[in-house]
């Protein structure tokens, strides 16, 4: 992982989170995929992580484009 990055998004499913990556790409944010293998699934969590000065920006873009709940 890279050094102070933020994690903006997670799925078990890797589509989705490619699907997130490119939606930021779209608006010029920079971001990068971290797969985390686990017991339950070989594959595990697909993890988004952006850089700290665009993670809230980040966050907003994928609320308005349906990628993460208001809450999230």
């Amino acid at each position: 992982m890279n050094e102070g990055w933020i994690l903006v998004f997670s799925s078990p499913e890797l589509y989705d989170v490619k699907i997130a990556e490119d939606v930021l790409k779209q608006h010029g944010i920079v971001s990068y995929i971290e797969r985390q293998p686990d017991s339950m699934s070989p594959s595990g969590e697909a993890q988004l992580y952006t850089t700290p000065e665009y993670a809230e920006n980040a966050r907003q873009v994928l609320r308005v484009n349906a990628i993460l709940k208001e809450d999230d």
